[in-house]
């Protein structure tokens, strides 16, 4: 079985800083904020899908040259936050433990799915400590929706989604989810929002000890769908 997870938020954690450092580098470049109550607007949240959808009048070509600016600037941002803070991005309790854990299971994978350019998440995740070179990884520089970049990262570590838990902290990823029809394990500080949201299957934390004890429970009772 293939275990896929998110990161900002469900790995690591910085949001806060994260988002302002984004938000700050989407003015920077276009010289506009992004709407009032633009996030409950879009269908779509990724980083390269907020850009573009925050720039309806504009050609997909400028879009994506746009788009590759705010990146590289959002970048130098979180690049300036950790040197003012080296404990601005900091790893999710359990989330490091767990991911060597599964590491070691003969019978799981692990992936990761992101929303997050490559460039900005593979920041964050050095930053925070946490070594993910070892696993499959799809980001929103590969695809737009966070729908194709889960199917992506399943696709890029061998496995069909039949076979497939994506792990993530927001309703966005439950909603992806739902999408491809595979099961959802909502963790982090979203944890009632996530329950109140229609999510089934949720956990505080990553700590290794209660992950283990629900995927076993999981796994029993879900056989049909994550056959091995």
């Amino acid at each position: 079985m293939l275990i896929i997870f998110d990161v900002d938020g469900t790995l690591i954690g910085g949001e806060e800083e994260d988002w302002r450092s984004f938000e700050e580098a989407f003015l920077h470049v276009t010289g506009s904020s992004f709407p009032e109550n633009f996030f409950c607007r879009i269908e779509e949240i990724t980083a390269q899908a907020i850009v573009h959808q925050a720039l309806p009048d504009f050609s997909p070509e400028a879009r994506h040259v746009i788009e590759k600016d705010v990146r590289d600037e959002h970048l130098l941002r979180l690049h300036a936050a950790h040197a003012f803070d080296n404990k601005a991005f900091l790893p999710k309790t359990g989330a490091a433990e767990l991911l060597d854990y599964l590491d070691c299971q003969e019978d799981l994978s692990v992936a990761i799915a992101t929303g997050d350019w490559h460039e900005t998440i593979s920041f964050k995740l050095e930053a925070a400590g946490i070594d993910v070179s070892r696993f499959p990884m799809a980001t929103s520089s590969d695809c737009y929706s966070r729908a194709d970049i889960i199917r992506l990262a399943a696709e890029r570590a061998g496995y069909p989604l039949k076979n497939t838990l994506y792990v993530g902290d927001g309703l966005w990823d439950f909603r992806a989810t739902r999408q491809l029809g595979i099961p959802f394990l909502g963790v982090g500080h979203r944890y009632k929002e996530l329950c109140d949201g229609g999510v089934v299957h949720a956990l505080q934390t990553l700590e290794p000890s209660g992950f283990v004890q629900w995927f076993g429970r999981f796994r029993r009772n879900a056989s049909d769908i994550l056959a091995t």
